[in-house]
């Protein structure tokens, strides 16, 4: 991936848009920025779509206290996993339980070494069921949320030359403001969508996507199957 700062992506912008007004869509989070902005996001929703390939991706540690819900971290957008480290030095995959079987889980047996804990998205927070024992480390894993541009100096990292996806974007709406004509521009984008969504899920060819069963990673243990 190569950085590429906001002063660049205005100027491939104002190059696309090629358009005959000087400073009509000025340097300005109210003006280009946004546009810039808008498109960061929407390339960035597009790499956190292809879930197998991991582009953006960030982990956060947590320490339970006893409770029963863990605050989710700043930045958060989208949830890949949640591990937990059991007393006894294993890494533990918790699994997500329904909003229907809360009870269920809340009220089931805890084992003291997070075997039986479930996890579960509720607002700000992640819900753990039944509540793992006080001093218990973990981690979360997720998807971020796409990076603001503010200032001339702040960058995007995309990978293999994407970032054209926002400049494209930023220049439709720049020339749509001057009601100029953007279908050339339009048809690129759509062409460039189009290849995205074959590519992006495809960044590691050495490992084909494939059913994984759970179960079987901790088979031999028998406190997977408690309550």
């Amino acid at each position: 991936m190569t950085a590429v700062t906001l002063a660049t992506l205005r100027t491939r912008a104002r190059e696309r848009a090629d358009m005959p007004v000087a400073g009509f869509v000025p340097d300005s989070a109210t003006g280009i920025d946004a546009w810039i902005n808008e498109g960061v996001q929407r390339l960035h929703e597009k790499l956190v779509e292809a879930y197998a390939s991991d582009y953006v991706v960030s982990s956060s540690n947590f320490t339970s206290t006893g409770a029963d819900t863990v605050a989710l971290p700043v930045g958060f957008y989208k949830l890949l996993g949640v591990d937990l480290n059991s007393s006894d030095g294993t890494v533990v995959t918790l699994q997500p339980f329904p909003r229907g079987m809360r009870n269920v889980y809340k009220n089931s047996i805890n084992d003291g070494l997070g075997y039986t804990t479930r996890f579960k998205l509720s607002g700000s927070n992640l819900m753990l069921q039944p509540a793992p024992t006080a001093g218990m480390t973990g981690v979360i894993w997720y998807a971020p949320i796409a990076t603001v541009l503010v200032l001339t100096t702040d960058t995007v990292d995309f990978p293999n030359g994407w970032e054209r996806y926002v400049v494209l974007y930023t220049a439709i709406q720049m020339k749509m403001k001057q009601e100029s004509d953007t279908r050339d521009l339009r048809f690129e984008l759509e062409k460039m969508e189009a290849e995205l969504k074959d590519l992006a899920d495809r960044r590691d060819l050495s490992a084909p996507s494939h059913a994984v069963d759970v179960d079987q990673v901790m088979a031999s243990d028998w406190r997977r199957w408690l309550p």
